[in-house]
This record gives structure tokens, C-alpha cells and sequence, in this order.
């Protein structure tokens, strides 16, 4: 008896420890599979983040769509920048239709314009044609000494000079006998910044070095003078007389016919001939005549135009694959904004946009008189031919067509801010001035609580339709100004994609931010059930673990009583 007890008290020992361990079907005691009970159970508490991860996954698609629509209607409100005639205080960095740009003729078959000369014209200079002749170029004036047998040794000439240009500030050297060629050219340059002069070796032969000395500016002559001892004589650039020895160059200035006008100027770099204009002059060609034509930059003008083109067919890829559908009819699986009300409204505000007619001087105008159309998809398409003669004939058209244009029935009414979003806005803007010269108020119909009088300024209130809108008024009497304001296509579209894609407060930036928060919010949700199953799941485990050990017990127990029931028999 007392051996039998003690091994069953073992037995009993070890199932009750190991009965957290063992509950796999094969293992049991009991022959229940607790571990599919357990998973079985925590998978019903884990569906609810199931869910709410497909919805985190599908608002992470979505916002990647987001993004994607955002930078497309970016790069076309990029190409549109240029178009829209504006300049910075209006709203613009760039308006290509103030851009100018130089077309060079010359009248020498033999001689290339390109050659003689080249034309800057400044944003807004006045469009024209002007006549220049180059006579004479502006030269740098250029000195030479006598050649040295070496640019290294000691010289042995001792004293102090003074260099120079015209007009300029002179400075003082000391050189000493130990000094060579090249220490009195390092002198020299050390203050050239001040002296307007720069000093150089040239190597004649092996044995052969001479310091040459050139005036940094042209037109201008170099000045020179041994202040002491005979320093500039011994190097052979001054004689005994104190002239120059050896003239490489003379300085001389630019001499140029402009419109049959004669001008000198110290430069070959010319910017205050024409106003706007910068001449680069290369070459004096007397004889030949270059004819300078100015003229906005139309280049600029159709490569902006393409590249919208091109920016738009894109966006119009992306709207047409988020339409997609598969072979049962039903979207495509890469049509992540499918039926999205965003994206339908974007592409019915694009195309609206497009198909405007505009009022110009010349008459109604659309896209089609620059040459764009739709074809069968709604992708835009381009005939450069209508487009070339669109901007050769009338680029003025175009600008009224594309981008802003305010018209008023006087000069001395001026536009200096503009950020309204009207399309369209005509008004009779009547100024008081009073008996002092300023102004005094400008009204409506009457109203003058419309604008506000700041000094030249009228600034349109907030609230009105002027709102956004500064003018200046230099006239020195009172006036009725009639005004009109006219967006063009370019101007329109461009504000309508700004709302939609600008990074800030852009709608697309506004709802990706509104996904991207709620992703966060379920994120933590998801994650606290998790926490929440795997804390259920150790909760469960450790129960059917102990049913598994009471189980077992139960079973060591019953054997016992068996063998004590066997051995009463025996």
C-alpha cells in the first residue's frame, strides 16, 4: 500500500504541472482540442480589428490617390503660372506676356548679328525696332616692361610707385632690391581691388619674362608714377621722361550709333542707351548695321502652353484609370477613387474651365484659336500651325484669352494688387480730388463704402465685390473712370486648382489630412483590441489549462481508487 501511494503522488505531481502546457488534442487527457477553442475565440474578439484595419488600409489607398491628384493638378497649375498676366503684386512670380525678347538682322550678308552683338530686353520694355552700328569697341589699357631673364630672382631695384586709373583711387608699393618680377606682380594684385590695375607674367621664352599691367576697367587709363627711386623705369614701363614706354592697348571707350544717335560709353556692356535694353557689344563693325527687333517672348509663351497641354493629358491618365472598370462591369481594382465625388468634381470644373469663351477686343475666344481641341477621350490636342500664327498675328488676343486684363477709360488709373476671384466685373469708379490735389473718396453708384482712400490708393473693401482689388490714382482732379476686369481662361483655372491643390489649405490637403487623422485614431482603436485579444487569449489558456490539470487529477485519482479497490480484492 505504501509503495502504490507513493507512485501515484508522483504521477499526480507531474500532470498537474505540466497541464498549462498541454492542450493540444493529441496531449489531453480529456482528447478537447483547447488551442481551436482558443483561437476560435480570439479570432471573434480580433474581428473588430479586422475591420477597422481593411478601413486603415483603404484610407491609405486613398490618400496615395489623393497625393497622386495633387501633384497633377500641380505641375498644370505650374504651366499655367506664366499665362496668367499677372505680375508679383498681383498674384504672379512670372508673366511671360511682359517678357521680351531681342530678334537680331544685320545688314551685312557677310556678318552675323550674333557676332557683332547681343540684345537683353528687361520684362515690360516697350516693343520696337532699333538701328545699332557698332564703331568701336571699349579696350582695357595694357602696359608692358621690359623683358626680365627671370621671374624669380632678386631685381635689385629698390623704391616706391604709385599705380592707378583715371579717375580712380591711386595706391602706393614699396619694392625692395630683393624683390623679383613675380613678388612686384603679387604687390601689385594684393591691391587691385583698390588701384583698378592687375599685373601678369608673360613667358616669352625660357629665359625670357615680362610683367604686364592691365586696367581691370575699360576706357579707363592706367596711371603710373616712381615716387621714389626708379622702380617702374628699371622694369622698362616707364621712359626717362616719365611716359609710358610700352603701349600694348590704348583705352579707349564704346562707340555706338543707336537710331542714328552717336554714344560713347567707357563699357562694352551698355544699359543705359534704351530704356529696358542691355547692349552686349563683341565687335566694331563699321559699315554694318544690326537691327534690333523687340518683341514679347512668344517662345516662352507656347512652351507654357504645351507643357499644360501636357500636364493636363496627364491628369486626364489618372481620371480616366480611377473610372476604370473590369470585365463584370464593376471597378477596376486599381480604381481607387471610382465614383469619389472630389474627383468628379474636379474634372467637371477642368473641363468647364476649358470650354470658356472669352470677350476680348478682337471678339469671343476660346482654347480652339490657340489651336487646342478635344478629342474622343477629352485628352487635349495641339495644331502648332493655328497656334504659331495665333501668337505671331495676335499675341495681344492671347493674352486676353489666357490671363487677367483690367481695361480703364483712363491712363492715370492703375491696377498694383489684384487678388479677387471674380471672373468678370465692369464698374464706373468715380473719384473726388480735393481742392488740396489729394483724393478724397471714390464711390460706386454712389456708395463710396465700397473702397477705402489710402493717399494715391483705393483698396476695395472686404466684403464687396472689389474686395482684393488696390488701385492708384495719380490724377490731379476728380473723375469718372470706366473700369473692367476680365479672367481669362489660364486666370480662372488657375484659381480653381489652387483651392483644390495648394499644400496648405488646399481641399485635397484638407481631406488627406482628415483620412490621415482617422487613420490615427483607428490605429490606437485596432491596436487596444488587439491588446485586448492577446490579453483574452492568456486569460483563456491559463482556465483551460487548469481544466486540463483538474481533469487529469481527476483521472490519477480514479486510477488510484482502482488499484486500492484491486489490491482489497487480492
Amino acid at each position: 500500500m505504501t509503495s502504490v501511494s507513493s507512485t501515484t503522488s508522483s504521477s499526480y505531481s507531474t500532470a498537474a504541472s505540466t497541464g498549462a502546457t498541454v492542450l493540444q488534442s493529441t496531449d489531453s487527457g480529456t482528447g478537447i482540442d483547447y488551442s481551436a477553442l482558443v483561437e476560435a475565440a480570439v479570432a471573434k474578439r480580433l474581428a473588430p480589428a479586422d475591420r477597422i484595419d481593411q478601413t486603415i488600409t483603404a484610407n491609405e489607398a486613398k490618400i496615395a490617390a489623393y497625393t497622386e491628384l495633387q501633384g497633377l493638378l500641380q505641375d498644370m497649375d505650374d504651366a499655367l503660372e506664366g499665362l496668367r498676366n499677372r505680375t508679383a503684386s498681383t498674384g504672379s512670380t512670372t508673366n511671360l506676356f511682359d517678357q521680351r525678347t531681342a530678334y537680331l538682322s544685320s545688314s551685312t550678308s557677310s556678318v552675323s548679328a550674333d557676332d557683332v552683338l547681343s540684345v537683353t530686353a528687361e520684362d515690360g520694355a516697350e516693343v520696337g525696332t532699333h538701328t545699332i552700328a557698332v564703331q568701336q569697341l571699349a579696350t582695357r589699357h595694357k602696359i608692358g616692361g621690359e623683358t626680365q631673364a627671370s621671374n624669380s630672382s632678386a631685381l635689385k631695384l629698390s623704391g616706391s610707385v604709385t599705380i592707378g586709373v583715371e579717375d580712380g583711387t591711386p595706391v602706393s608699393i614699396d619694392v625692395e632690391a630683393s624683390d623679383s618680377l613675380a613678388d612686384i606682380r603679387d604687390a601689385i594684385n594684393a591691391q587691385k581691388s583698390t588701384s583698378g590695375v592687375t599685373a601678369s607674367i608673360v613667358k616669352v621664352s625660357d629665359s625670357s619674362y615680362q610683367l604686364i599691367l592691365t586696367a581691370n576697367d575699360t576706357g579707363k587709363a592706367i596711371t603710373l608714377k616712381d615716387s621714389s627711386g626708379s622702380v617702374l623705369s628699371g622694369l622698362g614701363i616707364l621712359d626717362d621722361d616719365g611716359a609710358v614706354a610700352n603701349e600694348l592697348v590704348a583705352a579707349q571707350d564704346a562707340i555706338v550709333v543707336v537710331d542714328g544717335v552717336t554714344i560713347t560709353r567707357s563699357s562694352n556692356a551698355i544699359d543705359d542707351a534704351i530704356d529696358g535694353l542691355t547692349l552686349d557689344l563683341y565687335a566694331a563693325q563699321p559699315g554694318t548695321t544690326i537691327t534690333a527687333e523687340i518683341s514679347t517672348d512668344l517662345s516662352s509663351i507656347k512652351d507654357a502652353i504645351t507643357d499644360f497641354m501636357d500636364a493636363y493629358n496627364s491628369f486626364r491618365d489618372f481620371a480616366l484609370a480611377q473610372q476604370a472598370t473590369g470585365s463584370d462591369g464593376t471597378k477596376d481594382d486599381e480604381a481607387t477613387l471610382f465614383a469619389d465625388s472630389l474627383l468628379r468634381q474636379t474634372v467637371k470644373s477642368i473641363y468647364q474651365a476649358l470650354n470658356t469663351k472669352v470677350t476680348t477686343d478682337d471678339g469671343s475666344l476660346s482654347l480652339a484659336d490657340l489651336g487646342l481641341s478635344f478629342d474622343e477621350s477629352n485628352y487635349l490636342e495641339l495644331d502648332e500651325t493655328t497656334l504659331n500664327s495665333m501668337l505671331v498675328d495676335n499675341v495681344d488676343g492671347v493674352r486676353q484669352l489666357l490671363g487677367l486684363t483690367m481695361t480703364t477709360s483712363s491712363s492715370d488709373l492703375q491696377l498694383l494688387r489684384y487678388t479677387g476671384t471674380q471672373s468678370s466685373l465692369s464698374f464706373t469708379l468715380d473719384i473726388t480730388v480735393g481742392d488740396d490735389g489729394s483724393m478724397t473718396s471714390a464711390s460706386v453708384g454712389g456708395d463710396d463704402s465700397l473702397f477705402t482712400v489710402s493717399g494715391s490708393r483705393i483698396i476695395g473693401n472686404k466684403g464687396t465685390a472689389y474686395e482684393g482689388i488696390t488701385l492708384v490714382y495719380t490724377g490731379t482732379e476728380s473723375d469718372s473712370v470706366d473700369v473692367s476686369f476680365t479672367q481669362g481662361i489660364a486666370d480662372s483655372l488657375y484659381s480653381t486648382l489652387d483651392a483644390l491643390a495648394a499644400d496648405d489649405d488646399g481641399s485635397i490637403a484638407t481631406l488627406v489630412s482628415q483620412l490621415e487623422s482617422t487613420d490615427t485614431t483607428l490605429t490606437t482603436k485596432s491596436d487596444d483590441i488587439k491588446a485586448q485579444a492577446e490579453d483574452y487569449r492568456t486569460r483563456l489558456t491559463a482556465y483551460y489549462a487548469r481544466l486540463e490539470a483538474e481533469a487529469e487529477t481527476a483521472n490519477i485519482l480514479l486510477q488510484r481508487l482502482q488499484q486500492e479497490a484491486d489490491s482489497s480484492d487480492d
